[in-house]
Parts: structure tokens; C-alpha cells; sequence
């Protein structure tokens, strides 16, 4: 690989400067020395001459196993699809891989892998005080790319780490700064609030953060049992100012109800005969009727029937 690769380094963001280049100490790029690419520095034959000795110890293991290679066994590399390859030489990056198979030089190149897929991150369930100063836990998944794999290495120690610290520590910030009942009502606008602080903290790492998410708010037990007896005590008080509500309307309605009655006494006899039908109906029972309830029904009717005569 190394007899391919750019001399050159490109600029942030697609590639690292080399230590030659970013030291600052008058360090320059030599010519060819002894059929080996070596960089000289002035003054440090030394160093020019250990570099050629392990290239050349790389080169001298890589023939031996040639042989070997067919059962991928060796100084060799494969990338997978899903994945780039950072080829580092001498401790300084060189160029990007595509996904396939790589021979190396073992004493002098090394190849990481960087998964360019959309990758998962679980935060582990965080103790937080809201701003109402309740004590919950909640956990939450951040979704993540890596968009450039150099900035993703030489950038951040550990960016699968540092993502998962970050994204703790901004959801317990975030949590203490909304209400109980804000976390529960308005679960999607804290989500993107998550997400953009989190773009903005890892605009160069090299990775995206397209989402954070909250999966579960925990409370316990004495909290829930509290937050019961309030939704309760609230459906109680609803319940009866309804109760109370059909009352004042039933109380109008009959009241209009015995002023009818009043000026038309019989229709209250109607009334009485038609409770009696229905309690005859209903127990299947015979009801004696007193003749002071049917003597007035009685005279009232007939003496409307001569007064229509």
C-alpha cells in the first residue's frame, strides 16, 4: 500500500497535516534514499536510517507470507462494506481505504476501521432533580454517523465514549431544567433540544448526531403513589361538581314541572296512575287503589264530559 499512497496530506476534514508539516521545526520531505520514501529531518541521519531498516523489515515479513494469505493470515487488512480503512504510517495518517482486502507493512503502516454506519448508543439510566425539585431517572438512545472518519480518530480519544458522556450529562441538564409534568407533556420538544445541543458539542468529531431520544422516566414508588391520590382527589372534585350540576338542572325542570301541576291538579293523578302502571309492571303484583285518589280523578273527567255536552 505504502508504494501507492499520496505523499502528500490533505486539509482538515478530509485528512490530517503530517507531523513533518504541523511541527514547525524546519522538518521537510527528502527525495528517494536508497530505493526507499523516508523523510529526513537535518541533521538526523538516524532517524532516516531506522525508518528504512523497518520498512524494509515490513517488506521482508510481508514476502514471507505470501504463502499465507490465501487462509488471511498475514499483515493484511479487510475492509467491510459498511466501514472505511485509516491507513497511519509512521504514527501519521496517509490515506483513506475503500472497503475490500489490504496487504500492509507491519513494522511501519497500521489500518483502523471506522464503521460509517448508523450506530446505536444507549445511555444508562441517569438520577435527575427536575426544576420542581422531584427526583427521577430516565434513560434515553442516541443515533449517530460517522461522517469523517479522520476527524472521528484524531480528533477524540474515544468518540463512541466521549458521545456517550456528552449525551449523559446534557440529558441530566436539560431534565433539571423543565418541570415534572413539562418532561411528561412535552417529551418531543425536549427530544430536540437534545439533539441540537448534542450537533452543536460534536460539530468536529466528525460523527452526526441525527437523533436523541427519551425512552423511559422512572419515579418511585412514594411519588407515584402521590401523583394517584392527586389525579384521584381531581376526578372526585370533577364527579361531584357534576353531580351538583344535574341537580340544579333537575331542580328548575321539577320546579317548572309543579307549577304545571298546580294549575292542572289532575295531571298530577296522571302522574300518580302512570308510577303505579309501572311498578305493576315491573313486580307483577296487584295495587289497590284508594277511592280518595280515584273519587276526584273520576268527578273532574265527568264533569268535563257534560261541560262538552
Amino acid at each position: 500500500i505504502g508504494n501507492q499512497l499520496p505523499p502528500t496530506m490533505p486539509k482538515p476534514g478530509e485528512a490530517q497535516p503530517t507531523a513533518a508539516s504541523s511541527s514547525g521545526t524546519g522538518m521537510g520531505r527528502a527525495g528517494m534514499e536508497n530505493g526507499l520514501d523516508v523523510e529526513a529531518e537535518p541533521g538526523r541521519f538516524s532517524t532516516a536510517l531506522y525508518r528504512a531498516v523497518y520498512t524494509g523489515w515490513g517488506e521482508f515479513v510481508k514476502c514471507l507470507c505470501c504463502p499465507l494469505f490465501a487462509c488471511q493470515i498475514g499483515p493484511i487488512a479487510v475492509v467491510e462494506q459498511g466501514f472505511v480503512g485509516v491507513l497511519i504510517r509512521f504514527g501519521v495518517f496517509q490515506t483513506l481505504l475503500d472497503p475490500g482486502m489490504y496487504v500492509f507493512n507491519p513494522a511501519t503502516q497500521e489500518v483502523r476501521k471506522v464503521c460509517m454506519k448508523m450506530q446505536v448508543f444507549e445511555i444508562p439510566r441517569q438520577a435527575a432533580i427536575t426544576r420542581d425539585n422531584l427526583s427521577v431517572q430516565v434513560d434515553a438512545v442516541t443515533f449517530v454517523t460517522v461522517v469523517d472518519p479522520v476527524l472521528a480518530i484524531f480528533h477524540v480519544d474515544d468518540y463512541n465514549h466521549a458521545v456517550k458522556t456528552l449525551a449523559a450529562s446534557t440529558l441530566l441538564r436539560v431534565i433539571g431544567e423543565h418541570d415534572l409534568q413539562d418532561i411528561f407533556h412535552d417529551r418531543s420538544k425536549i427530544n430536540e433540544s437534545l439533539t441540537r445541543i448534542m450537533q452543536e458539542k460534536t460539530s468536529g468529531w466528525g460523527v452526526k448526531v441525527a437523533s436523541v431520544e427519551i425512552r423511559d422516566i422512572t419515579m418511585p414508588d412514594s411519588m407515584q403513589r402521590a401523583m394517584a391520590a392527586i389525579a384521584e382527589a381531581n376526578r372526585e372534585a370533577q364527579a361531584k361538581v357534576i353531580v351538583a350540576e344535574g341537580q340544579r338542572k333537575a331542580a328548575s325542570i321539577f320546579a317548572e314541572a309543579a307549577d304545571v301541576m298546580d294549575k292542572h291538579p289532575i295531571s298530577l293523578q296522571l302522574q300518580w296512575f302512570e308510577t303505579l302502571r309501572q311498578i305493576a309492571a315491573e313486580k307483577n303484583s296487584t295495587v289497590i287503589v284508594p277511592d280518595s285518589v280515584v273519587g276526584p280523578l273520576s268527578a273532574g273527567l265527568s264533569s268535563r264530559a257534560r261541560g262538552s255536552d
